[in-house]
Parts: structure tokens; C-alpha cells; sequence
């Protein structure tokens, strides 16, 4: 750094752990070693840091990076810490400043430290021959090597090619460690002017080539060099210093690649990303903020401006009160060249009276040009892109830009010309409503449309009335309000769904109403051939490339009116507005001209992004996987996803299907089955996913019999029997849930070996998959396997105790209570080596933080138990001790094959605490059609918040199960209370029922049923038959009933049913002088009467 100030250099420190952005106005970067691995998550968490380094890397200045500096400005870096649940240490990913992409850089416990010859390569940037006075060098001199040295210290390695994917790369230096034996090395990494490494180079090093010892003069040196470079190469230095006061300039201005004369822009300049970044500065924002208000807080906005401003010029006042506040400090430092301003939305953008102020009161009108950039309309913008390139001296680029533009408008005119002109409305304002002017006119026409009010290219917005739209009659309505996003625009759809002129339009009836993101329809840049490539491909059906496709996967949205029943679709919906619109991209899309114009109706919904037309509903399979999607909105209930399974015919299958809640809940469907002609709102909707895969993989496999899990946002696959049906699968493939786009699953270590019938749960506290089980085609397994889903990798997990080898079995998650040592997988049946009959054990499989180990516990249950079973269907409602664990369905060999097998009944586990531990009981679901359960592989899963069953699929002993894509719901029973602390369940152990209380459990599926004797625990009946104390064995079974919330027992000695406590305190004491009175018998007649001497200690 002494050096560095030596050479006329002023440093200007800041802090990538604390300070927001990089000071303002810097000709260069120096960034020292340092220890990066040490504040991994602060560096990480500085965003707008990394993206004002990277940017400023962009721009061409000078920076130099060492050892910890060069790990920062990688793409990221693993380091290793540890684990909740992990012996070992895991390596976790943190993202850097990303200017080498696929640069990665991974702690290590080797040390690696060496002094060097380093000899400088003429292409590295800031150092050397560049730099260092070549012209005042001998031929001699500029012939030889620069040569200079330095050192290497460190505790990290940079990933190999192999490992991150990234071809080779043109390495700056060559490096020669100073030990005998020692080859020349390439190293260092260069990006434009951006040279960084692990080295620490002797900055007091000659860069002529003559020695490489220390220097007092500092003149030729490598600290000379890199301030020289940084003089040259400084964003101040540019003759051309640009500020733009316009987003459309700014945009303009990048698509030339001239940003490195760009210095200053305004708050609203947002795209690309990286124009608000170093080392341009934001010097002018807007006091409206449209992007965060809604339309009707702009339009107050707005008119309260113009009344300050109307006041202030009828007073006289100099200085406006203007709607955008500019940095004239700023302003005057950066001592612009070219100033760029508009005039057509003082809205939008800065105003021109606003700009010339602040060059005024900066003192520099006269002394830069002002370039104005007002087009309306495409061709003018052209003319903009031709000004702005002549202004910056770059009016071939210009001229090379507007041609690649013109031959895309050219493109989307030939793929349009098919088909009739459907007329069009974009709405710009819901309050008012307002169309949009300027080029919005134009890109409708370019794009293949009619606009329907006959606005022409260039004319200006206009306030509307419904009557103006309705007299229209457009056949397609777009909806992108100013400065909004689809967001936004979703929660103002209220303003259009509370006018009945709305839903009397044809276009809404029909489903032609799209909601599209305002950001590439907003200013008069290229990103408008984008919008009309967009507007062509939903409006007219033009092929769009794939690439382009996925940047607009949130930019637009279809609304999907109606819902495919069949012979006949449902009416269109009048609430939820918001709730029915779909995303157009990120995959199979439908467009407008799918459908015709004049159809009154559309006869299925061709809205979403996935949906294939001609393949409306699922087949009949079983053995396939069925989960809920967890809703990202809190507002809307969770879909299910079904993937996989076994046709009727034997075909192995790997489709995906998204079931959708009805959009007024999985409870208005329970009660809407069984109606004639169901409504929309209250019926399910099945949606064919078209899902994508990554370049070169062949995924998703065929299978059935797998598993699967939700983790996060995305679904894991694993094992099953492809299609053959002969060699079980084993590795893992992985659905991205946002995308729909799957994947092999890259593991590292030996993962488990092939098998089918496993089971998966995910343990999401420590973001782990545990599988346990299977058949790998000859014998069954008992092995526990973890997948770490932070750093992907299997393990294999040995406990002392552990379940028999099985297949064909049950496991689900039951989180028990707040922390991850009380989540535990229960698994339930199941096919056990070695025997012939099917298991009705219970098992719990859980993770001890403070012993960092892993446990499996027989869980013991009190009253009858649920017949063995396999292939059956499992799910969890509910969390902590009251939550409940369902089983439907499967078979017991023991009974006979074909449908003699298949078990037809549907139990619920329920939980309570004891002394000793967790108490299970289950309970039969008695069933007016008992035929309903009467099912093996199938599956089931919690929906409407965890208050109802939904199952799907399965075989009943001689066929697949004809559900024609219906589902069947069960409810009745009560949701688990996950707003508030549940309680935490003990360690799992053998129950210890003698002094059971305080259980919460659900309203069950079955009908009452009394609590006898043979409910009680061996241990509490023992008990009470040594007591010599009265009714010792009807009071053992009154705690019993209560701790399982029964409203009745039969006492023991005379059989009659006798209600519980809980059961009476649901009404005032009823006089009869009941057992358990909780009242105290005070409305017995005779108040204080005698009791039965017998009974009377009996109360609770």
C-alpha cells in the first residue's frame, strides 16, 4: 500500500463485510489476501457488495486481486463446518462476486506455501510489459522476460475443469516455486483488466525485466504499473462520461456495449441489473415510487404533484417542486460530457424541467451536450438507438443493433401473417381505466394484431369507460398497469372483478384475458421487439426459441375460465379472479389462436404452462407415488403430484400430474361430490405436466413401485421396477417443482444398491432423506441409508436394533415438536424376510442431537392393533402429540390371494403421553361401503390443511382400479392446531399407561366405541386386580377412556356403558347422579344425598 502511495495513488479503504456499495467515483480496485473462509455468510449476505464488484470489473477498470481477494472474486467458495446430525465436517457452497464464472474455490487441510519466480505474460492485464514503459524500453529489453517475485500461503485449492465443468482458460503467469526440481506452472487469472491469484506479488519488482530485488525508486515498478493502469483504464478518465436521466437510454446504451462511458443513471434505470451497479452511480430518484404503490395510490399521487406544481408557477416560484429529486453535488463531480433526457412521461422518467434545473444550478449547460430520446413509436426508436450511438461516437454499432432488431420484427411479420387479426385492448390503468399510447399501438400491429379501440401508432394514453370496451368487443384483453409487475397487477384484479361489464365481455368469457409484466411493454428500447416476439407467440402461435421462452417464464399470465368436466366444461368463475390465472411459459404453452375467435366457449382450459392438449385425464395405474405440493400461498390450499406407476397393461409409466385444490378448498369438493353438474370453485382439476429435462439427460425413467419425497421445491425419485420388470432401479432423479424440469440426481459416495418397494421421508430440520428397505429381486433389505442434502451425499446408517428385512411396507414423518431430535419416522407393515405373513409392527427411526446418532425403538400400542398388512397407503395429519398417522388398504397373503387378499379397512393412529413415553392407539374407520378401501398400492395423502384424506389409484385384487381420474376424500376428522405450540412428545419407548393424562387427539372417523377391559394395559389391569380399594379396576378404566378422550367405558361388574368425565362436562349436571360428575351432583334432588359408599371415591 506504501508503494501504491508512493506511485501518486490515493487509497480509498472500504469494507466488503459492512459497506452497502463501493465509494463513489474510484479509478481502481486493489483487493488484499485476507481470511474469506472466516466470514463466508457476511460476504455472502453483502449482495449489492459482490454485484457493485462484479460490475465494476465489468466496466474495464483496473483491479488487482491476492489470495483471499482473488477466493472473493470467484464464483463461490466451499468451506467446510459442521453439521447438525454430522460426525464429519460438510462442505457448504457460498456464493462470491462471480467474476470468473465456474470459478470455485474448496478449503482444504493441506497447506500450500512456497516463494516463486514469477514471469508476467505480455497479455496480463495491470502488469508488465502493458504498463511498464515499453516505449522507452530497448529492443533488448522488450524481448525479455518480465520476471518478478512473489509467494503462495494458503489453505484452499481451486476446483479442477473436470469438477466444475469449465473449459480451460488463458492463464496470465507463469509460476516457478523456489525448490529444487520445481516445474514452470501457468497461473493467475485475467478478465479484462482484472488480474487475480493466490500469489502476493513483490509489488517493488521492476516490470522492465532488469532485476527483481528491491527498489527505492518506485518508477518502473509493478506498483507502478498497476497505478498507471489504473490511470488509463479509469471510468473518470473515458472521454466520453455519459449520465442518463432516461431507462430507455440506459438500456440502449447497454445493448451497444458502451456502459464502460456510462457514470451516473437514475433510480428507475433497473435493467439490465447491473446499471444501478459500480462504477455508476445512482445521482436522481423519483418522490413516486410506482413499483411499490397501487394504481390508485399513483393516480393521487400523480394529481397531488400537479397541484404543487400548478400553485408554485402561479406564485412565481423558482424551482419547481418536480417530481424527481437530483444529486447537483453528483452531478457537478462527474462533469458529464453527453447528458441524455426525454420528455414524454415526467412520470416514468426525469423530466426535462427537472434535469435542466440541476444543470443549471450544477453550472454545466453549455458544457455537455443534452441528447433528447422522446420516441413513440418503433421507428422512432430506431432513431433513439442511431442519436444515442451517434452521440456516444459508436453510430455503427448503432447501425449493426437496429438491423439485428429489424431482422427479428421481420421474423415475427412472416410467422404472423396466418390466421385472421385478433382485436386487441391493453389495458395501462385499472383506476381509471386507461389504455396505453405511443408504440403500444405499434407493437400490436408489428405483432400481428388489431388494436380495438383504433388507437394508431404514437398517439397519445386516453382514460376509458367500460362502455368504450364494451362497445369494442376485443377478442383479447391485456392487462399490464404502469411500472407493474404481474404481481402487483394479481392483487388489483379486484378493480376489474367487481364490474359486472367485465364478465359480460365476450374475451372473458372465453378466457382471453392475459396479465403481462410491464417491464418489456414500459420504454421505447429493444426490449420492445421482445414484447412483440411475446404478444406474437400467445396472440398468433409463432414459434418462439426456448431460450427466450425461459426469460418470460414470469412475465405473462392466462386466465383460465373453465375446467374440462368431460362432455361439458363448468361456468367461468366471478371470484378469486387472481387465483385463475396461469403462467403462459416455462414450458408447453397454449396461445390464443389454438382457439378460434368465434367460439363461444373454450372446451378445455388451455391456460397453464404444462397442460398437453388431447391428454386431459390420468390413466389408471397403481403403484405410483402421490404427494401434497406445499403451497408457497398461504391463501390457497396444496395441490398433489402424481407421478409414475403401473398401467392396466403392465406399461411402466413416467408422466407427472398436478391435482389442483378447487379453488375454493378441498372442502368444498367433499361436499360438492356426488352433484349433478358440479361448479367451478368446487371440483379438483387434473393438469398434465409437460416437463422439461436437462440437455442430454434421459430422464424421468419408467417405473413403479419407487419412492418418492418432497423436499423443499423439488421432488426425489428413488429405486422401483422399470420396465422391464426385471432389474430394479437404483439411482436418484430429481423433479425441480418450479420448473418442472428433471434431472439426474449426481450423489456423492457409494449410495444404496438397486432395489424396489422402498420407502423415503425427508427430515427437513437437518434437510435430510432417510430410506430404509426394499427388494432388490432376491431377498428383502433392512438397510438405512441418509442422503445429505447439503452436500448430496449417501451414507449408509448402523444402529444396534433395527427393523427385519422388508419390503412393501410404510414410512412417514411425524414432527413431533420444535426440535429436530423429536422428528421420527414412523414405519408401519410390510413384507418380512423369512416369513410368510405380513407385519403389523410399529416402528420409530429418529435423530439424537446430543449423541449426533441415529435410533431405531419398537413402538408398543395399547388396545387392537390393525391385521399385517403390505402394499398398503400411509399418511400423517397433524404434528407434536396430536397428530395422527392413517392407514388404508393392502394385502395379508395369509387370507388368500387375488381379492380374498386385499385388506378393506382403514385404521388412524392416535398418540398420547405417559411417564414412560409416547402411548399409540389405533382405531377402526367403520365405513358405510366398506368396498372403498378395498385397494393395495394406491396412495393417499393430507389435504385441505391436514383435515381430509385424498386417494387415489391402486389394484383390488383382479384389476387396476377404475378412477377415471377422480379422487376419493375422506373427512370428519379435526385439523392440528399449527399456529400454536404443540407439545413435544417424549423419547420413544414401551409405553407406561398408568398415569396417562392431558392427550389431545382429533375427532375420529369411527363411531364411539366404549373403552373395556381389554383396552387396559397388562401392566395397569394387574395393577388394579392387587388394589383392595373399591372399583379399583372402573376407575383404572375411567383414566384409560379419559386419557383417550372416550366419552364411555363398560364398567366391569354390572357391563353397562358409563359415561366419562370428559363426556359430561359438556353440559351442566344432569340430576341423574352420575358417576363421574364433574359438578359435584349439585342439581341432584336432595342436594348432599348419599352417594353409593361404593362409587363414591370414584370421581376424576
Amino acid at each position: 500500500l506504501h508503494l501504491l502511495v508512493q506511485a501518486g495513488a490515493e487509497l480509498v479503504p472500504f469494507s466488503p463485510l459492512n459497506d452497502a456499495r463501493l465509494p463513489p467515483e474510484l479509478d481502481g480496485l486493489y483487493i488484499g489476501g485476507g481470511y474469506p473462509e472466516l466470514h463466508t455468510e457476511a460476504l455472502e449476505r453483502n449482495v449489492s457488495m459482490r454485484h457493485d464488484i462484479k460490475s465494476f470489473c465489468d466496466s474495464g477498470a483496473a483491479v488487482f486481486a491476492e489470495c483471499g481477494g482473488f477466493m472473493y472474486l470467484a464464483e463461490r467458495i466451499y468451506v467446510g463446518g459442521k453439521a447438525k446430525g454430522r460426525k464429519e465436517s460438510v462442505m457448504r457452497p457460498y456464493e462470491m462476486c462471480g467474476v470468473f464464472p465456474g470459478l470455485v474455490t474448496r478449503m482444504t487441510k493441506r497447506c500450500t506455501m512456497f516463494y516463486a519466480s514469477i514471469e508476467i505474460r505480455d497479455h496480463c492485464p495491470v502488469l508488465g510489459r502493458c504498463f511498464g514503459g515499453e516505449a522507452n524500453s530497448s529492443a533488448e529489453e522488450k524481448n525479455s522476460p518480465i520476471v518478478c517475485r512473489g509467494q503462495e500461503f494458503h489453505y484452499s485449492e481451486v476446483l479442477s475443469a473436470d469438477e466444475t465443468g469449465v473449459g480451460e482458460r488463458q492463464l496470465p503467469v507463469v509460476i516457478t516455486a523456489e525448490r529444487p526440481g520445481a516445474t514452470p506452472v501457468p497461473g493467475g487469472y485475467a478478465y479484462r483488466n482484472t488480474f487475480a491469484s493466490y500469489l502476493h506479488i513483490f509489488f517493488a519488482s521492476k516490470s522492465t525485466g532488469e532485476d527483481n530485488q528491491r527498489h527505492q525508486d518506485v518508477a518502473g515498478t509493478l506498483a507502478d504499473d498497476f497505478v498507471r493502469s489504473t490511470i488509463l483504464n479509469s471510468p473518470r478518465s473515458r472521454p466520453i462520461r455519459s449520465v442518463s436521466f432516461v431507462s430507455a437510454a440506459t438500456e440502449i446504451i447497454f445493448a451497444l456495449g458502451e456502459e464502460q462511458s456510462l457514470r451516473a443513471v437514475t433510480s428507475v434505470c433497473d435493467y439490465p441489473m447491473q446499471a444501478q451497479n459500480a462504477p455508476r452511480r445512482v445521482i436522481c430518484r423519483s418522490t413516486i415510487d410506482a413499483s411499490s404503490m397501487t394504481s390508485e395510490e399513483v393516480t393521487d399521487a400523480v394529481a397531488q404533484l400537479k397541484n404543487l406544481q400548478e400553485k408554485a408557477r402561479l406564485e412565481g416560484e423558482s424551482g419547481l417542486p418536480g417530481n424527481w429529486i437530483i444529486d447537483v453535488e453528483a452531478l457537478k463531480a462527474i462533469s458529464p460530457s453527453v447528458v441524455f433526457v426525454q420528455s414524454t412521461c415526467a412520470v416514468c422518467d426525469a423530466g426535462t424541467d427537472d434535469v435542466y434545473y440541476a444543470l443549471r444550478e450544477a453550472q454545466l449547460l453549455g458544457k455537455c451536450q443534452i441528447v433528447s430520446t422522446a420516441p413513440t413509436t418503433i421507428t422512432e426508436m430506431f432513431q433513439a438507438i442511431h442519436d444515442i450511438g451517434l452521440a456516444l461516437n459508436v453510430e455503427t454499432k448503432a447501425k449493426e443493433l437496429v438491423a439485428r432488431l429489424k431482422k427479428r420484427l421481420e421474423a415475427v411479420r412472416v410467422g404472423s401473417q396466418n390466421g385472421s387479426r385478433p382485436r386487441v385492448v391493453s389495458l395501462e390503468g385499472l383506476a381509471p381505466l386507461c389504455t396505453g399510447g405511443g408504440w403500444l399501438p405499434d407493437m400490436k400491429e408489428r405483432a400481428g394484431c388489431i388494436d380495438a379501440l383504433g388507437d394508431k401508432p404514437g398517439c397519445k394514453p386516453k382514460i376509458r369507460t367500460w362502455k368504450d370496451i364494451q362497445d369494442a368487443d376485443p377478442d383479447i384483453i391485456l392487462i399490464s398497469p404502469c411500472s407493474g409487475s404481474p404481481t402487483r397487477t394479481m392483487n388489483e384484479l379486484h378493480l376489474l372483478a367487481s364490474a359486472a361489464e367485465f364478465w359480460s365481455l365476450r374475451c372473458v368469457q372465453r378466457g382471453d384475458v392475459y396479465v403481462l409484466d410491464h417491464s418489456i411493454f414500459s420504454r421505447p428500447g429493444p426490449r420492445l421487439i421482445d414484447g412483440i416476439e411475446m404478444l406474437a407467440a400467445l396472440l398468433k402461435g409463432c414459434k418462439v426459441d426456448d431460450d427466450r421462452t425461459k426469460e418470460w417464464t414470469s412475465l405473462a399470465y392466462k386466465y383460465e375460465c373453465r375446467v374440462d368436466m368431460g362432455d361439458s366444461t363448468a361456468a367461468h368463475c366471478t371470484t378469486e379472479l387472481a387465483q385463475r390465472f396461469k403462467p403462459c411459459f416455462g414450458g408447453h404453452f397454449a396461445s390464443a389462436a389454438d382457439i378460434p375467435l368465434t367460439s363461444d366457449r373454450l372446451v378445455r382450459c388451455q391456460v397453464t404452462r404444462s397442460t398437453i392438449p388431447g391428454s386431459s385425464l390420468p390413466g389408471n395405474r397403481s403403484a405410483q407415488t402421490l404427494l401434497p405440493i406445499p403451497s408457497q400461498d398461504t391463501a390457497r390450499e396444496e395441490s398433489l403430484i402424481l407421478f409414475g406407476g403401473e398401467a392396466a397393461d403392465g406399461t411402466r409409466l413416467s408422466d407427472v400430474w398436478v391435482l389442483h385444490a378447487p379453488s375454493r378448498g378441498w372442502r368444498e369438493a367433499l361436499e360438492a361430490a356426488g352433484g349433478a353438474s358440479p361448479e367451478l370453485g368446487k371440483i379438483p382439476t387434473w393438469e398434465k405436466v409437460q416437463c422439461g429435462s436437462i440437455y442430454g439427460e434421459n430422464v424421468p425413467t419408467p417405473r413403479s413401485n419407487h419412492a418418492s419425497v418432497i423436499c423443499k421445491d423439488c421432488m426425489l425419485v428413488f429405486g422401483g421396477w422399470g420396465e422391464s420388470n426385471i432389474v430394479p432401479l437404483s439411482h436418484c432423479e430429481l423433479l425441480h417443482l418450479d420448473t418442472f424440469c428433471w434431472t439426474h440426481c449426481s450423489t456423492i459416495g457409494t449410495g444404496p444398491p438397486p432395489r424396489g418397494n422402498p420407502t423415503l421421508v425427508y427430515f427437513e430440520r437437518i434437510n435430510s432423506i432417510v430410506m430404509f428397505g426394499g427388494w432388490d429381486g432376491k431377498a428383502r433389505r433392512n438397510d438405512t441409508w441418509r442422503l445429505d442434502m447439503n452436500n448430496w451425499k449417501w451414507e449408509e446408517i448402523v444402529t444396534e436394533t433395527a427393523p427385519k428385512a422388508r419390503s412393501d411396507h410404510s414410512a412417514v414423518m411425524w414432527k413431533r415438536g420444535t426440535h429436530e431430535q423429536e422428528d421420527a419416522m414412523l414405519l408401519f407393515g410390510g413384507s418380512v424376510e423369512g416369513t410368510s405373513g405380513a407385519s403389523s409392527e410399529l416402528w420409530a427411526f429418529q435423530f439424537q442431537t446430543e449423541t449426533e446418532s441415529w435410533s431405531w425403538s419398537k413402538i408398543e400400542t395399547v388396545g387392537p392393533a390393525p391385521p399385517g398388512r403390505t402394499s398398503h397407503a400411509t399418511c400423517v395429519a397433524g404434528s407434536g402429540i396430536t397428530a395422527q398417522m392413517i392407514v388404508v388398504g393392502g394385502t395379508d397373503a395369509t387370507k388368500g390371494c387375488g381379492r380374498r387378499g386385499v385388506v378393506s379397512d382403514a385404521w388412524i393412529l392416535t398418540f398420547g403421553k405417559g411417564p414412560g413415553g409416547v402411548v399409540g392407539r389405533w382405531g377402526n374407520c367403520a365405513s358405510n361401503q366398506q368396498n372403498e378401501f378395498n385397494r393395495c398400492r394406491h396412495s393417499i395423502a393430507c389435504v385441505g390443511n391436514e383435515t381430509m384424506i385424498a386417494m387415489w389409484g391402486g389394484f383390488d385384487g383382479d384389476k387396476t382400479v377404475a378412477d377415471e381420474a377422480t379422487i376419493f376424500l375422506k373427512g370428519g376428522f379435526g385439523k392440528a392446531e399449527k399456529d400454536k405450540d404443540v407439545a413435544s412428545a417424549d423419547a420413544i419407548s414401551s409405553p407406561d399407561v398408568s398415569d396417562v393424562s392431558g392427550v389431545k387427539v382429533f375427532d375420529r372417523w369411527e363411531a364411539e366405541v366404549p373403552v373395556t377391559l381389554d383396552d387396559l394395559p397388562p401392566s395397569e389391569f394387574d395393577k388394579a386386580k392387587r388394589s383392595k380399594l373399591p372399583g379399583a379396576l372402573a376407575k383404572a378404566l375411567h383414566r384409560c377412556a379419559v386419557a383417550m378422550e372416550k366419552d364411555t367405558y363398560i364398567d366391569p361388574s354390572s357391563g353397562y356403558s358409563v359415561f366419562t368425565q370428559l363426556y359430561l362436562k359438556k353440559r351442566e349436571c344432569c340430576g341423574n347422579g352420575c358417576r363421574h360428575c364433574p359438578y359435584g351432583h349439585i342439581n341432584v334432588p336432595g342436594k348432599g344425598a348419599k352417594v353409593n359408599a361404593e362409587t363414591k371415591d370414584l370421581e376424576w
